[in-house]
C-alpha cells in the first residue's frame, strides 16, 4: 500500500537548508537576530518550498501559549456589525502572526474564564462578556484582555451613540426620550451600557429621565408597547438597532402617529433596510473597520508587536446617517 503523503517538518527544512533544527526553530518563531542574512534567507526558502508550516502544538508547548487570539462572544443576537468585526479580526490578526478562534461565553464568566485559561491563548478579545474578575484572572494567567473599555478610550462608544442619538432627536426641540432596548431570549450585553450613556446624555441637557422599553421585532406586540407610552409631549426614540427603529416605525405607522412630528426615531448600524423606509431611517454608522483596528492596536502593544499596517483605525468610529425620521 502506498504510504499517504506528510506534512514538512522542521527537519525537512534544515536538511533542504542545511542548517541544524534548532536554527529552523529560530529564524522560523522570530529569534533570528543573531544569524547571517544568507542563513536566514535559505531558511525562509526552504520552508516556503516545503509549503512547512510551524506546529501550533509544538509552539505551545515551547511558549506556554498557543498562537490563538480568542474572540469571545456573549450568546447574544449578532447583528451584521459584529459579523464585519469578526471578520476584520481574523484578517488583521493575521498579520499579528495569529489566527482567531470564536468562542461564545456561557453565562458564569468565571466558568468561561476557566475555559479560556486551558487553552491557553495568545490573547482574547472580549465582546463584553468578562467582568472584572474574570479579566484579572486571564491577565495573571498572562493573557491580555482587549480592549480596555474602562482605560483606553476618553468616551466608551456606547456613550458617544448615546450622545449622537438624543443630540440628534432633540436637534428640533426637547422630546421625553425613550430607549427602545431589543426584545430577545438571548442575553443583552449591550443594553445597560447603551441606556446609560443615553441617560448621561439627557442629564447634560436637562431633560427628563429617558425611559426604556423592550420592542419586539413584531408588529402586533411593538404596536402594544407604543400604546402604552406617555403622549404628554413629542417622544424621541433612541433604537438599540436599525431592526427594533424598524418595528417602532411600523407600530407608529399603524397607530397613525406623525413622524417625525409626534414621535421621531433613531437606529443604529446603517442598514440597507432601514434606508428603505418611508421616509429613509435617521440613524449611527459604526465603522467596524476603524473599531478593529484600534482593538489590533492594543493587541499588538499588549504582546509586544508591532501594529500590522492600514489606514482604518484613523478613521472616526462613528457617523451620524441622516435621514427623515427625525
Amino acid at each position: 500500500m502506498k504510504n499517504s503523503p506528510r506534512p514538512a517538518t522542521a527537519t525537512d527544512v534544515a536538511v533542504r537548508a542545511g542548517v541544524s533544527r534548532a536554527t529552523v526553530s529560530h529564524i522560523l518563531n522570530g529569534r533570528e537576530g543573531r544569524f547571517p542574512e544568507e542563513t536566514r534567507t535559505r531558511v525562509r526558502t526552504a520552508a516556503e518550498e516545503l509549503d512547512y508550516r510551524p506546529s501550533p502544538a509544538g509552539r505551545s508547548l515551547v511558549t506556554g501559549r498557543s498562537d490563538m487570539i480568542v474572540v469571545v462572544m456573549p450568546e447574544t443576537t449578532i447583528g451584521q456589525n459584529l459579523q464585519n468585526a469578526l471578520e476584520y479580526l481574523s484578517d488583521d490578526a493575521a498579520g499579528l502572526g495569529s489566527n482567531v478562534v470564536l468562542r461564545f461565553a456561557g453565562p458564569d464568566p468565571g466558568k468561561t474564564a476557566t475555559a479560556l485559561v486551558r487553552l491557553r491563548p495568545l490573547a482574547v478579545v472580549d465582546f463584553g462578556s468578562l467582568d472584572r474578575s474574570a479579566r484579572s484572572r486571564l491577565a495573571a494567567q498572562g493573557v491580555p484582555v482587549v480592549p480596555d473599555l474602562d482605560g483606553s478610550r476618553p468616551r466608551r462608544p456606547h456613550d458617544e451613540i448615546g450622545e449622537l442619538q438624543v443630540a440628534e432627536l432633540t436637534r428640533r426641540g426637547d422630546r421625553q426620550i425613550v430607549y427602545a432596548s431589543i426584545s430577545d431570549r438571548r442575553t443583552d450585553p449591550y443594553g445597560p451600557g447603551r441606556y446609560a450613556g443615553i441617560e448621561a446624555a439627557c442629564a447634560r441637557r436637562g431633560l427628563a429621565v429617558p425611559l426604556s422599553v423592550p420592542v419586539p421585532t413584531h408588529l402586533v406586540p411593538a404596536t402594544a408597547v407604543l400604546r402604552e407610552l406617555p403622549r404628554q409631549v413629542p417622544l424621541g426614540v433612541a433604537a438599540y438597532n436599525d431592526e427594533v427603529a424598524l418595528a417602532v416605525l411600523a407600530a407608529a405607522a399603524r397607530m397613525e402617529w406623525a413622524v417625525p412630528g409626534d414621535l421621531a426615531v433613531v437606529g443604529v448600524d446603517a442598514t440597507d433596510v432601514g434606508q428603505l423606509w418611508a421616509p429613509p431611517l435617521t440613524t449611527i454608522e459604526v465603522d467596524m473597520h476603524a473599531f478593529v483596528g484600534t482593538v489590533v492596536d492594543e493587541l499588538a502593544a499588549a504582546l509586544g508587536r508591532e501594529a500590522p499596517p492600514g489606514g482604518a483605525k484613523e478613521k472616526r468610529m462613528l457617523r451620524l446617517v441622516s435621514g427623515g425620521t427625525t
